[in-house]
């Protein structure tokens, strides 16, 4: 058995040699036909006449014209796809280009937004300030707890800034009263929002001329903040978008300011009145989600 296998093998390995041998001499025949051919043609063209030579010359062209027609259009073809490639990169190129301009204009934009809203709300401020006849004093919002966000927020002013600053002032913008100071510390000052429970504020009507208390009542189901006026009468006239302003009799706060208009009647039911009286709901002139600078309102008139 041992020596059958050797023998195939040794079978195989001759016959791979004789295929190899055969091979070489069908390479060496080929390129020796070839370069004979190439020879003849030489020869031709040198030995034949003129007329003869044009008369292959012009066979050659017959013969080989489809072939040379078709390397043209193969070469023309792969030129084509070359150039269409690069063109595509130079189009990506471009667009990647434009995308980072057009984000940067839109920051640009975006900032010259802010900043011509800014603008317009210290043109605000500043007619505002110069058209009231009470002393002001001009503040920016610092912080802001999330956790409290309708309650309260700090300032930037406190007593080392102005000795008559204290609790319970009121602070204002030229929309409306936004609540009063609560604890006053150095350089700085906690503000009642309008709609923390704890802000109450003397007010009336401004058509039926009806007084009440306005308080604060948080946020409604929508999460939007809200301040109630209770105790008016019970016949009070007042109808929904109605302005509520500041009456003045509370001690605190000045009259005439405005806190917010009515946006629903309270049914006279004992569960929202009390017997002679009736509540409102109001939304609040400013808007409390958007507080960047204030006035406090300093006691006394500006001289």
């Amino acid at each position: 058995m041992r020596k059958t296998t050797v023998e195939k093998d040794d079978s195989s390995l001759f016959e791979e040699k004789e295929q190899n041998a055969f091979s070489k001499i069908a390479y060496h025949r080929a390129g020796i036909f070839i370069f004979l051919g190439a020879l003849f043609l030489v020869f031709i063209g040198l030995v034949l006449p003129k007329p003869w030579q044009q008369t292959i010359h012009k066979y050659g062209l017959e013969l080989f014209s489809p072939v040379i027609w078709i390397w043209d259009k193969t070469v023309k073809t792969i030129d084509d796809y070359t150039s269409s490639l690069k063109t595509l990169d130079q189009v990506q190129l471009e667009l990647k280009e434009l995308k980072a301009k057009n984000a940067q204009l839109a920051m640009e934009n975006s900032y010259l937004t802010h900043l011509r809203q800014e603008n317009e709300r210290l043109k605000e401020m500043l007619s505002f300030r110069h058209a009231s006849r009470y002393r002001l004093l001009a503040c920016r919002v610092i912080s802001r707890d999330p956790t409290n966000w309708w309650n309260d927020l700090l300032i930037d002013v406190g007593w080392a800034d102005d000795n008559e600053l204290y609790s319970d002032l009121p602070v204002v913008t030229p929309r409306g009263v936004v609540g009063k100071t609560g604890i006053v510390a150095r350089h700085t000052t906690e503000v009642i929002l309008l709609t923390n429970e704890n802000c109450k504020i003397s007010a009336m009507t401004e058509v039926s001329k009806d007084q009440g208390l306005v308080v604060g009542a948080g946020t409604n189901g929508e999460n939007k903040p809200y301040s109630r006026m209770i105790y008016l009468p019970r016949n009070s006239q007042v109808g929904v978008g109605e302005r509520v302003l500041t009456s003045g009799l509370g001690g605190v706060f000045p009259p005439g300011l405005y806190i917010g208009s009515v946006i629903q009647l309270e049914p006279l039911d004992a569960s929202h009145n009390f017997g002679l009286y009736r509540e409102v709901i109001l939304d609040t002139g400013v808007d409390l989600t958007q507080l960047n600078e204030m006035f406090v309102i300093l006691v006394g008139k500006r001289e």
